[in-house]
C-alpha cells in the first residue's frame, strides 16, 4: 500500500514520475517533457517524499521501478491519458484549434501526401503548434503521446480507433534495364516466375499481395536482391536496375521512364488502405477531429 500523503501532491509531479517511469531514464523524460534532467529528478523526489514511499530505484547504470511506483503507475497512468484528454477538449474552441498536435504518418505517404495537407491546416490555424514523424515502423500512441497515427490497414489493435482515408493503388515496376536483361523484354510477367525475379523490399522476407479474379489474396514472397526500409530509396534503387519494387502507382507514374510498370498474368497488386488511428481511450479533441477532416479534404 502507498503510504498516507504528508504533502500536497503536484501533478506535474506525478506527470514526470509517469514519463521517467515509462522511458525508465530521467534523460529521456526530460527530453520529451522538454525539461532540465535535474528538474525532473528534484520533481520526482518531491513527490516520493511528499507519498512517503520509494517509486524508482536508481542506480549509475540503470532506473527501474519499485513495487510502490509499479502500483502509482498502473492506478495513475490512465487518470492522466484522461486528464490529458479532457484539458485538450477544453484547450480547443470549435472554430479555432489550439495546442500542440503529434501525429506519425508512413514516410512515402506522408511525405508525398499527408505533410502538404497538415502544412496547410497548421498554417490555417496559427494557435496550432504541429509536429509530425514520418516513420513506418507502428508507434505505441498512447505511450509516445501520439495524438493522430496514419497507417496502412488492417488495423487491428482493439484499443485504437481507426477511420478509413482512402485506398491506394499498388504496382509492380523495374527499370528498362533490368526488363531488357533479367525479363527478357517482358513487362508482363508469369505468375510462375515471380519468385525468381530479383526484388527491392522493404525488409527481409517481405511478401508482394496479389489479388486473383475471384478475390481472393495470396503473398508471393519474391527473390531480394536488396532490402531498404525507407521506400524512397527503394524506388530510387529499383529506377537503377536493382530489382522489381512494389510501390505506389503514382510514385512509379512520376520516375517517368525510370520505371516500367510489371502486370502479372491473372493478377492485380492488392490496394493498400491507409486508416486515421487514435486512442479509443481518449476523447477526439476538436484539433483531431478538424486534422482529419482536413487530410480527408485536401490530400
Amino acid at each position: 500500500m502507498l503510504h498516507p500523503m504528508s504533502g500536497m501532491i503536484s501533478l506535474e509531479d506525478v506527470r514526470l514520475f509517469a514519463a521517467v517511469a515509462h522511458h525508465l531514464s530521467f534523460v529521456e523524460a526530460a527530453r520529451r517533457m522538454g525539461v532540465p534532467t535535474s528538474t525532473v529528478s528534484r520533481r520526482v523526489a518531491q513527490l516520493e517524499e511528499a507519498l512517503g514511499v520509494r517509486l524508482l530505484q536508481r542506480t549509475s547504470r540503470r532506473v527501474g521501478l519499485t513495487g510502490e511506483g509499479a502500483r502509482l503507475i498502473e492506478r495513475a497512468g490512465p487518470l492522466l491519458d484522461e486528464l490529458g484528454s479532457v484539458l485538450d477538449r477544453a484547450a480547443d474552441r470549435e472554430d479555432e484549434p489550439a495546442g500542440r498536435l503529434r501525429v506519425t504518418a508512413p514516410v512515402m505517404t506522408g511525405a508525398q501526401r499527408i505533410a502538404p495537407a497538415l502544412f496547410s491546416f497548421a498554417a490555417r490555424h496559427p494557435r496550432l503548434s504541429l509536429e509530425l514523424t514520418l516513420t513506418n515502423a507502428v508507434v505505441p500512441l498512447v505511450e509516445e503521446g501520439i495524438d493522430l497515427a496514419f497507417r496502412a490497414g488492417p488495423v487491428q489493435d482493439a484499443d485504437l480507433v481507426a477511420r478509413r482515408m482512402w485506398s491506394l493503388p499498388y504496382a509492380l515496376a523495374a527499370s528498362p534495364r533490368l526488363v531488357q536483361d533479367a525479363l527478357e523484354g517482358r513487362s508482363r510477367l508469369a505468375r510462375a516466375s515471380l519468385g525468381s525475379v530479383p526484388a527491392v523490399l522493404s525488409h527481409p522476407g517481405a511478401a508482394w499481395r496479389l489479388r486473383r479474379r475471384d478475390g481472393s489474396i495470396e503473398e508471393v514472397r519474391p527473390r531480394a536482391k536488396l532490402c531498404v526500409n525507407d521506400p524512397r530509396v527503394a524506388i530510387t534503387a529499383a529506377a537503377q536496375g536493382l530489382g522489381v519494387v512494389c510501390a505506389p502507382r503514382e510514385v512509379i507514374e512520376q520516375q517517368g521512364k525510370a520505371l516500367v510498370e510489371l502486370t502479372v498474368t491473372g493478377r492485380t497488386v492488392e490496394p493498400r488502405e491507409l486508416f486515421a488511428v487514435y486512442p479509443s481511450r481518449r476523447l477526439l479533441s476538436t484539433r483531431v477531429r478538424l486534422a482529419i477532416d482536413w487530410v480527408m479534404k485536401h490530400r
